[in-house]
């Protein structure tokens, strides 16, 4: 009788517990929900070898709307992408810089393009509608450099390049190789359900080819690779299957 009496007794604490526990759990789990933004490529600190900073971010418990200049609604905006400014802080004033400086999208993803080599930060923030700041702020922030390749950073025998197709785009107008160099190009196509590849050529007229990569539909992945020429200057590459849109320098030093 004593033993069920200590059990009844447990049981009915055990209860009034998860009664004062629950509802302060999901209270907790509530103010969790709030909007975050975070930078995932590039990373804090990294060296960039490009021309280009493509920038690819996460957005959780927010809603991206394609309503840019519209009336603000709760819980839906877009993202302003800035490259070395200040992140705009002031309450109700459209969070916008000078222009080259900040991109306003609902894109995940968005590339800096001609970036000049040296240190650069880069900065992310979720707006409303009309372009003001979410209130309380919610941004991420990261630094880069971006660095010039030349013969000194490059080994002859094996050079590594990297190059992204996204929205139907190169992520750099340029690739720069020593004369002669075994070429590793991985070649990473984001383009769900399109095809690309990457050839390079002696001119934009192509006829003459120096490289031709095989064509892979996206998102997919492919390492490329060849023998650059031996006489420096400036060649040509594209996609095959969009030859007058994505296209850039093949640059040989």
């Amino acid at each position: 009788m004593i033993n069920n009496t200590f059990r009844l007794s447990g049981i009915i604490l055990l209860l009034l517990l998860l009664s004062v526990l629950v509802p302060q759990y999901a209270a907790e789990r509530e103010m969790n929900k709030i909007p975050q933004i975070t930078i995932i490529n590039p990373r804090e600190g990294e060296q960039i070898p490009l021309d280009s900073i493509a920038v690819l971010v996460n957005v959780t418990n927010f809603n991206l709307a394609n309503k840019l200049g519209q009336a603000n609604a709760s819980g839906e905006g877009h993202i302003h992408y800035y490259i070395d400014v200040p992140v705009p802080m002031i309450v109700g004033k459209p969070a916008t810089t000078a222009t080259g400086t900040f991109a306003p999208t609902i894109n995940l993803t968005f590339t800096w393009k001609d970036v000049k080599p040296g240190k650069h930060n880069l900065s992310v923030q979720l707006v409303n509608n009309d372009h003001t700041p979410l209130i309380p702020l919610v941004y991420s922030q990261a630094n880069v450099t971006v660095t010039a390749p030349t013969l000194k950073t490059m080994g002859i025998d094996n050079v590594v390049v990297n190059l992204v197709a996204r929205d139907m785009k190169f992520n750099s107008s340029k690739i720069i190789v020593p004369a002669g160099a075994n070429v590793t190009l991985n070649f990473d196509n984001q383009d769900s359900n399109i095809p690309h590849n990457v050839a390079i050529y002696t001119d934009d007229s192509g006829k003459k080819t120096i490289f031709q990569g095989k064509v892979i539909t996206g998102p997919s992945m492919i390492a490329y690779n060849f023998v650059a020429p031996d006489t420096p200057g400036t060649y040509f590459f594209r996609c095959d299957i969009h030859p007058t849109t994505m296209t850039g320098q093949f640059i040989v030093q």
